[in-house]
């Protein structure tokens, strides 16, 4: 299967060492924003479920939800978790083989722990070496509720970079390939790697709950000034800044964003998301020119239905025609990060004139 280009190169005129006074792109020529939809598998069902979402995302094939949008949405996995969660170790062979298939192909990037049953460095050893063992390999890791082998020791109240703690891996998870790591923090904030801004939070038929959204956020603005560590990455409002793990271990660690008004853990499902990806968010992100790692959970479902509903299958449509006009580029969370971090100019400069190609999405999936 051919890779599709879903932009036109960019002109090569804009190489800052050749002129002057002109600003890189910060995204492949033409699109405005950047958009990674990085959804956490919790309470996923099954693995029909999880792969029939996955196609619709990804896919114009007729679904159980009807035609696909064709987006580009990557998915997280875990490993050790009780029975009735889909994870890598609770499903048979065949599913497994899916899996694996979509790790290779970049649409499942993120490693979401090793599962809230992972509670040693010999649980995180053996999930490993069955990556290693396939050929897959996954450089985002996305901390999970409250899971021992978390990173994020304030919110998330992880050990995995905690030396001498049983369920320390830190060393084991970044020599497999690690590279970016989010240890819990969540903003409103529309557009990340722009100004602060808590415009489009604000829903005036709903004044008080939107106003205490604000509020949160300003607080959280107040304490980073005040040297919170625990905020300092909503100061910036950056997507992705260096950092370190207790081990020593250096990371990237990034920022996600959820800007329902009525604050960051509401409508983070794939019943909800429909009020999320709205008219006003995508065109508030474009305003801004901004990039955005959405935080949800879209296997978060109606047990009796375990489809995306109309509103999101409709929220799903509005989001592919602001892709297809060229106004959003709609990725995974591994490619975003990576994008970001080409830092040097003859780097970004390269990258803002290719086209930017598909990523192929499996027929065995």
């Amino acid at each position: 299967m051919s890779l599709e280009l879903i932009s036109e190169p960019r002109p090569s005129t804009l190489n800052p060492q050749l002129s002057t006074g002109v600003e890189l792109r910060p995204f492949p020529y033409p699109y405005r924003a950047m958009l990674a939809i990085c959804s956490d598998l919790d309470e996923t069902p099954d693995a029909e479920t999880y792969f029939e979402l996955m196609r619709f995302l990804n896919t114009t094939e007729e679904t159980s939800m009807g035609p696909g949008v064709g987006l580009e949405v990557g998915n997280s996995m875990y490993f050790d978790m009780p029975p009735g969660h889909f994870s890598y170790w609770n499903t048979d062979e065949k599913n497994r083989e899916k899996i694996r298939a979509l790790i290779r192909s970049g649409h499942i990037d993120c490693l979401h722990s090793y599962g809230d049953l992972a509670t040693t460095r010999a649980h995180a050893a053996r999930a490993l070496e069955e990556l290693q063992k396939h050929d897959c390999h996954l450089k985002v890791w996305v901390d999970h509720a409250i899971a021992p082998t978390n990173f994020g020791s304030d919110i998330m109240q992880g050990h995995g970079d905690e030396i001498g703690h049983a369920a320390y891996h830190a060393d084991l998870t970044i020599q497999y390939g690690i590279k970016y790591v989010w240890r819990g923090r969540v903003t409103s904030v529309i557009g990340q790697d722009r100004p602060v801004s808590f415009g489009g939070i604000w829903n005036s038929r709903e004044p008080l709950a939107s106003a205490r959204t604000i509020a949160k956020e300003v607080s959280k603005q107040v304490g980073a000034r005040y040297g919170s560590r625990k905020y300092s990455l909503h100061s910036r409002n950056a997507t992705l800044v260096p950092s370190v793990l207790r081990n020593g271990e250096p990371i990237h660690e990034f920022l996600r964003s959820n800007p329902h008004w009525r604050g960051v853990s509401s409508c983070d499902t794939g019943d909800g998301i429909g009020q999320v990806l709205t008219d006003s968010f995508i065109d508030r992100l474009v305003e801004r020119q901004g990039t955005c790692i959405l935080y949800t959970h879209l296997g978060k479902l109606e047990r009796s239905r375990r489809r995306f509903s109309a509103e999101a299958v409709n929220a799903f449509g509005r989001l592919a025609k602001y892709f297809q006009s060229g106004q959003v580029l709609v990725t995974t969370t591994a490619r975003l990060l990576q994008h970001l971090t080409d830092k040097t100019a003859t780097e970004r400069s390269s990258a803002a004139g290719r086209d930017w190609c598909r990523l192929d999405f499996p027929e065995v999936c």
